[in-house]
């Protein structure tokens, strides 16, 4: 499994509020509606007001490749409408730079007055400064990706449930030296480029990243139905380091920005989300191990979400009131999954579900995974079990029960199948067979 899982923004909900919390030098601020416009919150930025923090506990770890993680784990805490849990974790190494949310869950509490008309809403922005990404890389074009997987819990409103939209940003630093004695420098981004695969011409360059479909629509946004309370989204495409015109080079600011509105009082989201920016090996050739020798396009691809090497979907049987799929899932070289630790994202033609980490069962060491439970109260039953002869190599089945695949054309039907175990993915298109 790999270890950045992240994905996520700490959906954290707060009402006309913002928290500020530190990881080494990452800012998160949660603001209520809204961090910036209008109605942002002005107490946001004042520290040591509005600080609920539950005294979250900080970790800095360097592995063998070189990826030195920073991870923040937020316990379990209240503020004012909403009741928020969270990990924040951000990892460099001299290819990678990211900020990843994993595990996060944000519940707007009963009682909290939630409605379709006037919904709950949170804004969560997390931001890098020059301690989290501490060395510099060169000006040019850099592949860059944001990815979101999670699901809503609860009634939806008909026509008009809960929504999430999140936009990802890369930027140059500069460091401006402050008048302030023993002060560490101002740190300044410098031609911010928003990753939404439409990247404009600045300073207009705006609009939101995910869902996909949005392609950079200020106003686009997922939103949960009956049918489609789950999400699992990426964009990649290439920004621009730009510094200072002087500089050749200069370190590197990432940003992520997380909306949500929560229609119903008691519903609640949980997902990871990650954005990245991976560079060039700066080592000379020569003493890049054949392993790891990768471009910059092959290594987003793994950091953001790597695919199954291949899904091969046998079976899709659609009943009345159920469906049952079975499938093969063939992983790529060196990759790992666990069911038992991490999200579960099935979509099945209209329908989508996640299974949150912890419900599955792991009963052979790592070889057999079982969930027999209920997801957004539809009887769920799933496994997941490992080929004895070929370890990369794994069978997946699934049924779930009081569920209408309404609005599928007559067969002979092809439908989009997508399995997601993390931010492991992929896809297959099947003939339905109904009875």
């Amino acid at each position: 499994m790999r270890g950045h899982k992240i994905g996520l923004f700490v959906l954290t909900f707060l009402s006309l509020s913002a928290i500020p919390l530190s990881a080494e030098a990452l800012l998160i601020q949660f603001c209520v509606p809204s961090c910036d416009g209008p109605n942002a919150d002005p107490d946001k930025f004042t520290p040591g007001l509005n600080q609920v923090q539950s005294d979250p506990a900080t970790q800095t770890t360097t592995d063998a490749n070189g990826v030195t993680t920073t991870s923040v784990s937020i316990a379990t805490f209240v503020y004012k409408q909403f009741t928020i849990t969270g990990t924040v974790t951000s990892q460099q190494s001299a290819t990678l730079q990211k900020i990843s949310f994993n595990p996060t869950t944000v519940t707007a509490n009963t009682g909290s007055g939630c409605t379709a008309a006037n919904p709950c809403r949170i804004e969560v922005v997390a931001t890098s400064d020059q301690n989290d990404f501490p060395t510099e890389k060169p000006a040019g074009g850099y592949p860059a990706g944001v990815f979101m997987l999670g699901s809503f819990s609860g009634t939806q409103a008909a026509g008009n449930g809960d929504t999430i939209s999140m936009t990802g940003e890369a930027s140059g630093l500069r460091l401006i030296p402050s008048d302030i004695a023993n002060t560490p420098p101002i740190a300044e981004p410098v031609s911010t480029d928003v990753i939404n695969t439409k990247p404009g011409t600045d300073p207009g360059n705006t609009g939101a990243s995910l869902p996909s479909s949005c392609s950079g629509n200020p106003t686009c946004k997922f939103m949960a139905t009956s049918l489609k309370r789950a999400f699992s989204t990426q964009i990649t495409e290439t920004v621009q380091q730009r510094c200072d015109a002087s500089a050749t080079s200069c370190l590197t600011r990432l940003r992520t920005r997380l909306n949500v509105e929560i229609k119903t009082s008691g519903n609640s989201v949980s997902l990871p989300t990650d954005v990245v920016t991976t560079n060039p090996d700066p080592r000379p050739e020569a003493q890049i191990p054949p392993e790891q020798k990768k471009n910059t396009t092959e290594r987003l691809a793994f950091e953001m979400s790597p695919p199954f090497s291949s899904v091969d979907v046998g079976q899709l049987a659609v009943g009345r009131n159920d469906f049952v799929l079975t499938a093969k899932l063939k992983l790529g070289a060196g990759n790992t999954i666990n069911p038992a630790a991490e999200e579960v994202y099935v979509r099945v033609g209209p329908f989508s579900m996640t299974i949150p980490p912890g419900k599955f069962k792991d009963l052979l060491q790592g070889k057999l995974f079982i969930f027999v439970g209920k997801v957004d109260g539809r009887d769920v039953a799933a496994t997941f079990a490992r080929d004895r002869a070929d370890p990369s190599l794994w069978t997946f089945v699934a049924g779930v029960h009081n569920v209408q695949l309404t609005g599928l054309p007559h067969p002979p039907l092809q439908v989009a199948v997508e399995i997601g175990v993390g931010a492991d993915t992929g896809s297959d298109l099947v003939t339905a067979r109904f009875f």
